[in-house]
């Protein structure tokens, strides 16, 4: 049997958590899974036009939140778009944030967004607010360079 993907996983968690089900967030939820990488709200917003999909900018910021309010999608912070959790390869992700910290590798080039888990940076990362005096409630940290496709391709050359 073939294991649920993103949108199942996703449309679940909301549904354990009281939230309705309605068409806007299962389209949203869907195209997030069908999603080559980060979508900000206009994108969003254009793809569900062109597939004959009405759904307002505001409807679509408010499905946003709930999503980053349940850990089903982070925010990428260098483009303030947004990227599925990937959920159906960590099941742990959207239940215990606290767990683990999410940081993102960002090639510059094709743009493309891996999420990673490393736990060693939350030991470094208490290491700093002890030595301030703070206490750490977040924390956000984005790799920027070129994925493995990007910096084994010859460089572009431009005019």
């Amino acid at each position: 049997m073939k294991d649920p993907g993103y949108a199942h996983k996703a449309l679940e968690v909301l549904r354990s958590r009281g939230y309705r089900i309605t068409n806007p967030r299962r389209i949203l939820v869907t195209l997030l899974e069908e999603a080559e990488g980060p979508l900000s709200a206009y994108e969003i917003k254009d793809q569900l036009d062109a597939a004959g999909e009405k759904v307002d900018l505001v409807s679509i910021y408010r499905i946003i939140d709930c999503l980053l309010e349940n850990h089903l999608a982070h925010k990428v912070l260098s483009s303030g778009k947004i990227h599925k959790c990937q959920i159906e390869l960590e099941e742990t992700c959207h239940r215990k944030q606290d767990d683990h910290c999410h940081h993102f590798l960002i090639c510059r080039r094709c743009e493309e967004v891996q999420e990673i888990h490393c736990t060693g940076l939350e030991a470094i990362a208490d290491e700093i607010a002890q030595e301030a005096g703070f206490r750490v409630e977040g924390h956000h940290l984005e790799f920027s360079g070129l994925c493995r496709r990007c910096s084994q391709a010859p460089a572009e050359v431009t005019p």
